[in-house]
């Protein structure tokens, strides 16, 4: 019989949206006595950086009627369900897929009840005509959203321990009855509790992890981590250790970024736009207008040689960039036709200061300094030139509109990376958010929710379905949390 030095009918692992959620609905719902452990001396997660929410059918939607583009209107849930099916090729779990379509619209009302104002029902990416009108944006965003959470938590009388890493879940007869934790001061307390909820953040920042389990094993050494501190899979392997199964480990949300530098960057908006985009070999590799998707983006360059790709732009593009205004966006990171009037300033800082941003009035230059042949360079941009004037791509069929010529000195490379900001695949659950052993069968007393629980994605992060990572934490966690209440009291 397993002794504890103290006692909780749930204990909710991560202090994201996902974990938070779960623990709210456990102590205010179902009245159970909650504990949140996070490793890290502050909550928050992922979600603190996400910008919107999916959600379908929602109160919000209904408001509004139609979406502010012209000519699209609002998904139902089974074309939201359709469209992770489909999108995974058929590999997203339909459970899964089934939980999200249904369940995500009533987080919209949870955080409205709790102060949240959204301010827009929209897409994500402008001009890419298979997003759906999913993306739900707070006032205040992410950040805003789980400072509200974080008070209602404490409000219905979670108990949240900081600083305190769970390092091993306690089995008992083929059951799930408590954690194995860490205080800051390295005390270990064994914690009992009728059902863990498994909301880590996936492993993102884990370079092992994404090495073994991500299609980016090659070039992982060369990915950038943008995610929090504390997203690196330990409660993932806890469930493994315990014979819990995986689903599509694949996965990641990763984004192009210059390197060193943040998504609101204005030299980052500048190296992500569709301009003329070439590898280590010196030659364009793909239609640069995959810009518009920063998850598809991000795939394309993490599979370059060496994970790298320079963006060539020159002072005729610069000076649009900075008066016209972007011609693709990134969410709130890089408002979509946004002036980036700070581009030249950031550009010449960072070359003043070496940080992988070049500069020359001669394009032979301007590879020697990179380190790329000057030859096969210099071919690659009369080729693109030639493809500018006449409004057509032969070799990639990018559209004309960001045929961009490369030919007013000065000449700018910027070295973008592809940048982890989170992990989309992990362990198997059920429509209910239980985790599913190797033997097929649900782990009595476990659940997982957020980035710890695969099934919604297949080999990328889907922005078709713009904030489907955020709605799937807040609906993963409420979920988990109603059913280990149902079961808590029989």
């Amino acid at each position: 019989m397993a002794t504890f030095d103290v006692e909780y009918d749930l204990v909710s692992i991560g202090g994201g949206g996902s974990g938070k959620m779960a623990a709210y609905i456990a102590a205010k719902e179902g009245g159970l006595k909650t504990a949140l452990l996070e490793k890290c001396p502050e909550t928050g997660g992922s979600s603190v950086f996400a910008e919107g929410q999916a959600a379908f059918e929602s109160s919000e939607q209904k408001a509004r009627k139609v979406p502010p583009t012209p000519g699209m209107h609002y998904p139902t849930r089974a074309e939201g369900y359709k469209r992770y099916i489909d999108y995974s090729h058929k590999r997203a779990n339909p459970e899964v897929a089934r939980m999200q379509a249904y369940e995500t619209a009533e987080t919209i009302d949870i955080m409205k009840s709790l102060g949240i104002v959204y301010t827009d029902v929209t897409i994500y990416a402008y001009e890419q005509p298979t997003e759906l009108n999913s993306f739900h944006r707070p006032d205040g965003l992410g950040a805003h959203m789980q400072e509200v959470l974080l008070q209602a938590t404490v409000d219905a009388g979670v108990d949240i321990f900081t600083s305190t890493a769970a390092k091993e879940l306690i089995v008992e007869d083929g059951k799930v009855v408590g954690v194995v934790a860490e205080d800051a001061d390295g005390n270990t307390i064994r914690i009992g509790a009728k059902a863990v909820v498994l909301a880590g953040g996936g492993f993102g920042g884990n370079l092992d992890m994404v090495k073994e389990n991500s299609r980016f094993a090659k070039n992982a050494e060369h990915l950038i981590y943008m995610g929090p501190e504390g997203n690196t899979g330990d409660t993932i392997q806890m469930a493994l250790a315990i014979g819990a199964d995986t689903w599509e480990m694949l996965p990641l949300m990763i984004i192009p970024v210059a390197k060193g530098k943040t998504l609101v960057a204005h030299i980052n908006g500048g190296g992500s736009q569709p301009v003329l985009w070439v590898n280590k070999t010196g030659q364009r590799y793909y239609d640069e207008h995959v810009a518009l998707s920063f998850a598809d983006a991000g795939n394309v360059i993490a599979s370059q040689p060496d994970g790298r790709s320079y963006s060539i732009i020159d002072q005729d593009t610069v000076q649009h960039l900075i008066d016209d205004g972007s011609d693709i966006g990134l969410g709130d990171f890089i408002p979509y036709h946004g002036k980036l009037t700070g581009l030249q300033t950031e550009l010449d800082e960072a070359i003043a200061e070496g940080e992988m941003t070049w500069k020359s009035d001669s394009v032979a230059d301007l590879a020697k300094q990179i380190g790329l042949d000057p030859e096969v360079f210099q071919a690659t941009v009369d080729q693109y030139n030639e493809f500018a004037a006449k409004g057509d791509d032969p070799l990639f069929f990018k559209d004309a509109k960001y045929l961009r010529p490369v030919k007013t000195a000065p000449f700018y490379a910027i070295e973008m990376r592809a940048a982890i900001l989170v992990s989309t695949g992990a362990l198997h659950v059920n429509g209910s958010m239980q985790v599913i052993s190797v033997d097929g069968q649900p782990i009595a007393g476990l659940y997982a929710a957020g980035m710890d629980a695969g099934g919604l994605f297949g080999d990328t992060y889907n922005l078709d379905v713009p904030g489907s990572a955020n709605g799937f934490a807040h609906a993963s966690g409420r979920v988990a949390a109603r059913h280990a209440i149902k079961a808590i009291k029989g």
